[in-house]
């Protein structure tokens, strides 16, 4: 009889510490609540059972939590996107206290209107390509107004995103109204707008992901430039904006162009090309130099005639002054050009050495 007492007792002692652990879980985690990727809102409120599947160890408090009332259910054939930080801040003004709940599955709910089964309902007929196109090009320049207005009207902004069916669908309604809101300083890179379509049953509003890039800042004419012009810093300045000539072979740098002579006449405003500068020319066609020759530790100077015109560190061709021979020398400063040892003919007779005087 004894014994029998024991194990008894000894039953309901893990009973009790059985029931223990579970109310202690219980009160760490008291409810779960799983969202669903879109729901049907059956009446004229969405309730938190409409958006998720609520698991709890007590099933009449997981009843009480669903039957909690949220927002007003969207109008028959219309849908509301409701995302995981609103149902959140519902429920805290409710007065459910979060810390107590854990959330999983989706982090977005597409909540349709009607009172019908979302597996009853006819599914929307396909969006065609074009229209998907033109739902993404109207948004695509909605947010660029948007950025215009945000940060800077002068800046050629690119976006990139990647709508989905619902969304271009929704959109593609010309009549509804677009208008977005969010991004943050300096506002490239990855950016999170909020998309809002004014439609008839009322706004819509939805997260965006977007891609949001600027051109490379182009070296431009500050004012209008002659031809033969050597560049200052006050001439040039950088200026972003869209080419339509995608080979455009420009300058990103200031430094790349100061310092510099033009090659032909640059009116304002006008990006610079590569071809349109070079090094400002030290020796001009017809100018007599001083030639220096060098050679083992001998420094030769006289006098030559320029056949070309040269900038620092070309090869031009010069001509004696004493006896018309032609060769190859390098443009070292202005009016002088320097060779080292032989120098090349230019007149085709081979090889002659410099005559030191």
């Amino acid at each position: 009889m004894v014994g029998f007492m024991g194990k008894f007792t000894e039953t309901k002692l893990v009973a009790a510490i059985g029931c223990t652990l579970v109310l202690g879980l219980a009160s760490v985690r008291a409810a779960e609540f799983q969202l669903k990727t879109r729901c049907q809102a059956d009446g004229a409120l969405v309730t938190l059972g409409d958006l998720a599947d609520v698991f709890a160890v007590d099933q009449q408090q997981a009843d009480r939590l669903a039957a909690i009332e949220l927002f007003p259910a969207p109008v028959a054939s219309r849908q509301r996107f409701v995302r995981l930080r609103e149902i959140q801040e519902l429920l805290m003004s409710r007065g459910v206290n979060l810390v107590e709940h854990r959330f999983s599955g989706s982090s977005q709910v597409a909540v349709l209107g009607g009172s019908r089964l979302a597996e009853s309902a006819p599914a929307p007929r396909p969006l065609s390509s074009f229209a998907a196109q033109q739902a993404e090009r109207r948004l695509g320049r909605t947010l660029v107004q948007y950025l215009q207005q945000a940060a800077s009207a002068n800046q050629g902004w690119t976006v990139q995103f990647s709508l989905t069916s619902d969304q271009a669908r929704l959109l593609s309604d010309g009549t509804a109204d677009i208008s977005i809101s969010g991004g943050a300083a300096p506002w490239t890179g990855s950016q999170r707008f909020e998309v809002t379509a004014d439609t008839a049953g009322g706004p819509i509003r939805f997260s965006l992901d977007v891609q949001v890039s600027l051109p490379p800042a182009t070296v431009t004419s500050v004012r209008s430039l002659s031809r033969g012009a050597v560049i200052c810093a006050a001439d040039v300045e950088l200026c972003r904006g869209t080419s339509s000539d995608g080979a455009f072979a420009g300058f990103y740098s200031l430094d790349e162009v100061i310092g510099k002579q033009t090659t032909r006449a640059i009116p304002e405003g006008q990006a610079f090309r590569q071809e349109w500068v070079r090094q400002p020319l030290l020796v001009r066609r017809g100018e007599v130099v001083t030639l220096t020759a060098l050679s083992a530790g001998i420094r030769v100077r006289t006098m030559a005639r320029a056949r070309d015109d040269g900038s620092l560190g070309e090869l031009i061709s010069v001509e004696s002054l004493t006896d018309r021979k032609s060769f190859f020398a390098r443009v070292a400063a202005v009016r002088e050009v320097e060779v080292y040892g032989r120098a090349i003919r230019a007149d085709g007779g081979g090889v002659s050495r410099v005559v030191r005087r």
